[in-house]
């Protein structure tokens, strides 16, 4: 027997709130409000994700042997990443959080996702835009860079890249102008105040794709037909990243190696911190704990005072940090998602995996599910009725083909 609260089941309503304090916490870790937060009350908030997970597992039952074979990839992804974090981390919450929430349809996903984001968001901006908390202010020679209240500067850009994605998908023909003019608005505004140019260009980008499809809603059927090309692009983009990390200025071509001299140039250092990297410290086929030094503050405020050496790139943070297996699982367990949207005629989703794969070579935060709900749709694979959205009448498999009223933010 189901017990049912406003179209929501309680397996649903359990892991989604679940979800919802694995959000609200973690993005409260990235903020200076982690200063007001008692580690206690931290060991509370994962006691409690926890024991919902349990429970929202006994009430639904759902037990099939696709799901146990997640739970053993799960498990391996478990240990191999907890044996070089902490096996109580968030990013490792999040790996059950995937396998919990494979039985949940996304859009409901994605909902209190986008609700928490936004609140999360205006929350610490306005806090410290009162000084309530600080806002952080970096200073170089180039440029100014406001935190905001986040312990990053990158970090409430990557924040609204995530919203950004999570509108394309919730509206997608049916989005407002008023909609995508105040997101690029709110866009703009973080690129401006902290200088995070290329999280800006990606979320530009979708907010482009999406007017495109509201201008012309045929043009998802030519996006489906390139999406085609992008099949392997976790793969593709993962090894390119380390033979250019890797043969950063040593190729015998010199207009090659100029060329990868201009393009570190314009992603700010990051192929060249990559290949610095991997010449320290290498790979293993397991992970290996690396004390990588970045631009981030601790919860005190305070900057790291020793050599700047931080890895942006998603696919060689991986592959250094939890090591070879870690990374083709990871990969693997993309493209087969992306090949399974593909073949659901889930296009929209598609487009953001595919956006996701490219900006993984300049961002690694998208590791965190907090900054990329997306990592739910890997529940997908092993859960045969994945509900990729709600719908009145029930999915049908293609986007551009879709006669039924959303039901969305």
């Amino acid at each position: 027997m189901k017990i049912t609260i406003k179209r929501y089941s309680l397996p649903e309503i359990l892991g989604l709130a679940a979800l919802a304090i694995f959000l609200l916490f973690s993005l409260l870790d990235v903020s200076f409000y982690v200063q007001y937060i008692s580690p206690m009350l931290y060991k509370a908030a994962i006691f409690l994700i926890i024991m919902l997970i349990i429970l929202k597992e006994f009430v639904s039952g759902s037990n099939s042997f696709e799901s146990l074979l997640g739970l053993l990839g799960v498990s391996t992804l478990y240990f191999i990443i907890g044996s070089v974090t902490s096996y109580t981390s968030f990013i490792v919450l999040g790996l059950s959080l995937i396998y919990s929430l494979r039985d949940v349809p996304f859009s409901k996903v994605v909902k209190v996702a986008f609700i928490i984001s936004v609140a999360m968001l205006f929350l610490v901006i306005l806090s410290s835009k009162i000084g309530f908390i600080p806002d952080y202010i970096e200073f170089s020679s180039t440029r100014v860079r406001h935190y905001l209240g986040f312990r990053y500067s990158l970090f409430p850009s990557t924040i609204m890249m995530n919203i950004i994605a999570i509108s394309f998908f919730l509206k997608q023909e049916t989005v407002s102008y008023q909609r995508l003019f105040i997101l690029f608005l709110v866009s703009m505004y973080l690129y401006l105040e902290t200088d995070s140019r290329l999280t800006f260009i990606s979320s530009s980008l979708l907010l482009l794709a999406n007017l495109a499809m509201k201008l012309i809603p045929t043009v998802i059927e030519k996006f489906s037909l390139l999406l085609k090309f992008f099949t392997l692009t976790y793969f593709v983009n993962a090894y390119l990243s380390y033979w250019i990390s890797k043969n950063y200025l040593r190729t015998s071509n010199a207009l090659l190696n100029h060329f990868f001299h201009q393009a570190d140039q314009f992603l700010g250092g990051r192929i060249y911190l990559s290949n610095r990297s991997l010449s320290l410290y290498g790979y293993g086929i397991l992970g290996q704990k690396i004390a990588w030094v970045g631009n981030a503050l601790n919860a005190q405020g305070e900057r790291s005072t020793d050599a700047y050496l931080y890895v942006d790139n998603l696919y060689i943070q991986i592959l250094q940090h939890f090591g070879l297996i870690a990374l083709i699982i990871i990969l693997s367990l993309l493209t087969a998602t992306l090949v399974k949207l593909l073949r659901k005629g889930q296009i929209v989703l598609s487009i953001i995996i595919v956006s996701l794969s490219f900006h993984a070579l300049i961002d690694d935060l998208i590791l965190s599910i907090h900054y990329n709900i997306f990592w739910i749709l890997l529940g997908s694979l092993i859960y045969s009725n994945y509900q990729f959205s709600e719908e009145r009448y029930g999915e049908v498999e293609n986007d551009s083909l879709r006669r039924t009223v959303r039901e969305g933010y």
